[in-house]
């Protein structure tokens, strides 16, 4: 699977806060990056959450996404992630490395397996500080800097916690090499990751090892899109039963007419 990941130019650092008032806070790069949308409503997603939760924080860096307006800790930047920059239509969905996917509660399953047959070598930002609430950073790469703030939320119906929700988004333009946090963070247990790359659609790559099928999990249809916003066993059953319908109507609507029309020949 290494060959997924080559051409997806992307730079991931992350720090831990708190850190010391006067030393600079500790910066690492993570071997991969992980984003997980779910949703609070969504009963197949515990699992998947359950397992993010024991995931090592040093070497992989989740962050999982709220896209759902029906979600108390809806966040706006995540639903544009998750529909504009990777089209997806599925919850739960998990993007590896902005290239890779596995969508529904099934292939979320094999994350672990994916993680540990793919390398990818993070490279772009040159260097990169976070002291005293500044940021500072510098890369030869002409793409812009994204920090997600992560934070420990309360579920909204089950008594746990999600360790690694996106609370808010800021980007940093490519020329704008230093910028004062110290006002936008404001939890002193937030983890900060900071992403290089770009704002163009991803196109993204099944690496479930049971795929589904040949459809391209990156479309979009609007009819689809609402009816599968959870993943359950039988969205297919009332798919089925909608393009039924619709290729009914006709039929019915003439038998309509022609009832009508014997009706009136018969008066």
């Amino acid at each position: 699977m290494e060959s997924v990941f080559n051409d997806a130019t992307i730079d991931v650092l992350v720090v831990d806060l708190p850190c010391s008032e006067f030393d600079k806070c500790e910066v690492f790069r993570p071997n991969h990056l992980v984003e997980y949308y779910g949703a609070d409503w969504c009963e197949p997603c515990e699992p998947l959450e359950l397992m993010l939760d024991n995931m090592d924080n040093e070497t992989i860096a989740v962050i999982q996404h709220h896209p759902s307006i029906f979600d108390q800790t809806y966040l706006n930047y995540s639903k544009f992630r998750f529909e504009d920059q990777f089209r997806l239509i599925f919850i739960p969905s998990i993007v590896i490395n902005s290239a890779g996917l596995l969508t529904g509660s099934g292939q979320g399953q094999e994350l672990n397996q994916v993680l540990a047959s793919s390398t990818i070598n993070y490279s772009g930002i040159d260097d990169l500080s976070f002291s005293n609430g500044t940021v500072f950073w510098n890369t030869s790469t002409p793409y812009n800097l994204t920090i997600w703030k992560l934070e420990s939320v309360e579920h909204e119906f089950d008594n746990r916690s999600l360790n690694h929700l996106a609370v808010d988004m800021k980007t940093l333009n490519n020329t704008q090499r230093t910028e004062n946090l110290s006002s936008w963070v404001t939890n002193a247990t937030s983890r900060l990751v900071f992403v290089l790359q770009g704002d163009d659609y991803q196109q993204l790559q099944s690496l479930s090892s049971n795929p589904t099928g040949d459809k391209n999990l990156n479309e979009r249809q609007q009819i689809i899109s609402e009816l599968l916003e959870y993943d359950g066993g039988y969205d297919l059953a009332i798919i089925t039963f909608l393009i039924l319908l619709v290729c009914l109507l006709p039929a019915l609507i003439s038998f309509r007419k022609l009832q009508k029309q014997v009706d009136n020949e018969s008066e």
